[in-house]
């Protein structure tokens, strides 16, 4: 496996682990601010979404491909609260979906050279994918035990099969 294969590879696996950690969530299972200290399935979702956008497809598009609500986008000056709108579980799973098809696909048609250039931003492409895909994985921990606490944790009972 070539080191652009390994991103690739880590880059699906980040898609698949978000998908599998939303999977078959109730409104409020995305919504809860519980267990207490947490904040909400829903903002982790649409956090780790801005992150992905804002570093890896606006990198190489020059604009994000999708648009956030201001408590996602500003939670460094103001922390959600119970009530603020997020989209739908539906909405959420294909906005993720389809900007990491459209990353996965950016970084397939990339040369190893363009991957360690620079685009635009003050860090090299691969390092912006690499902070993308720790920054979801220290996210998808937290789902992890927000949904374990919540008990709706069996979706992680059997390791999921090796991405070819």
């Amino acid at each position: 496996m070539t080191f652009k294969e390994y991103i690739i590879h880590q880059l699906k696996e980040m898609r698949r682990e978000m998908l599998t950690a939303t999977d078959g969530l109730s409104e409020e299972d995305l919504v809860s601010f519980e267990p207490v200290g947490h904040w909400p399935v829903a903002w982790i979702v649409e956090h780790c979404t801005d992150v992905v956008d804002s570093e890896l497809y606006s990198a190489v598009h020059g604009s994000s491909m999708h648009s956030y609500a201001s408590h996602v986008k500003n939670w460094f000056k103001k922390e959600p609260v119970p009530g603020e709108a997020y989209p739908g579980l539906t909405e959420m799973n294909r906005r993720w979906e389809h900007l990491c098809d459209a990353v996965i696909s950016d970084v397939e048609a990339a040369s190893d050279a363009e991957i360690q250039e620079n685009h635009g931003g003050s860090s090299p492409y691969i390092d912006n994918i690499l902070l993308a895909i720790n920054h979801t994985n220290s996210h998808l921990r937290s789902l992890w035990c927000i949904l374990g606490q919540r008990r709706v944790d069996s979706k992680w009972a059997v390791q999921q099969d090796h991405l070819a």
